[in-house]
């Protein structure tokens, strides 16, 4: 069990997350729909890129920060072969434990794995001799993503605000960012649900599976603490962003998750 109290702030949340790797898909996998919320959202994201390159054009780049183990690489992989559009997949995250669990998995050449903190990601940075438009970033309009997709990851960074504005320069002009992830705060009907689901289900399953629900104790009180719908929406507008919306999850958690995205004009 984590002897002392996991912090966003203190940056001990990428360690906790080292600890459950292993167990961590079979903890998603008991919540009902995980896997189809993460494809909704992946499939708004798809849905409102701008650029549909053909095969002769360079690939859509994407950005999966705060990767973990996968899941949400996954549904950003069905929703752009959907499209049918050439593409690139980035999974990026700061826990070296998810990420063994992620690159474990089958992918195709197209998706790729990087450990590193979103946050501190350089926004010139590009594939090794990508010499497509994509990098035109680095001579300063901007990065070279076409989207930049976080689940679960926005209210465990330290800094929220300086967070949306970096993923802002990360991107292309027109470039999508969505945010996945839960929201409660104002409604006390969701609030009470999501407290019920944590101590009745999560909290106990995470004990049993892993022997470390001090994660899973820390992720309860987070989403607690995360932004309002207002609150989310305003921070994307004060990083830049334009075409701001927001839209439930479908399913049995609607109210409880979120998709919000925004456009670097």
């Amino acid at each position: 069990m984590t002897s002392r109290p996991i912090s966003a702030r203190e940056a001990t949340v990428t360690s906790a997350f080292d600890e459950v790797g292993a167990h961590y898909d079979r903890l998603t996998g008991m919540s009902p729909g995980y896997a189809d919320q993460l494809l909704f959202s992946a499939r708004l994201l798809v849905d409102r890129l701008r650029r549909r390159p053909g095969p002769e054009d360079a690939p859509l780049r994407i950005a999966d920060l705060g990767c973990g183990s996968g899941a949400s690489t996954q549904a950003l992989l069905i929703a752009l072969v959907e499209s049918g559009c050439p593409f690139r997949i980035e999974g990026i995250d700061g826990s070296a434990g998810m990420l063994a669990q992620a690159r474990a998995k089958r992918w195709p050449e197209s998706v790729t794995f990087r450990h590193a903190q979103a946050e501190e990601l350089g926004v010139e940075e590009h594939p090794p001799g990508d010499t497509s438009d994509l990098a035109a970033g680095a001579a300063g309009d901007g990065g070279g993503y076409d989207g930049v997709f976080a689940a679960y990851l926005v209210r465990n960074v330290p800094d929220a605000d300086a967070f949306c504005g970096h993923v802002h320069r990360m991107l292309r002009p027109g470039g999508v960012f969505v945010v996945h992830d839960y929201g409660v705060a104002g409604r006390p009907l969701d609030v009470a649900a999501w407290t019920a689901l944590c101590w009745g289900v999560i909290i106990p399953s995470s004990l049993v599976v892993a022997r470390k629900p001090g994660l899973f104790r820390y992720l309860w009180r987070s989403v607690l603490d995360f932004d309002s719908d207002e609150r989310l929406r305003r921070r994307l507008l004060d990083a830049g962003f334009t075409d701001v919306g927001q839209r439930p999850v479908p399913g049995w958690q609607r109210g409880m998750v979120r998709a919000t995205w925004g456009r670097r004009p």
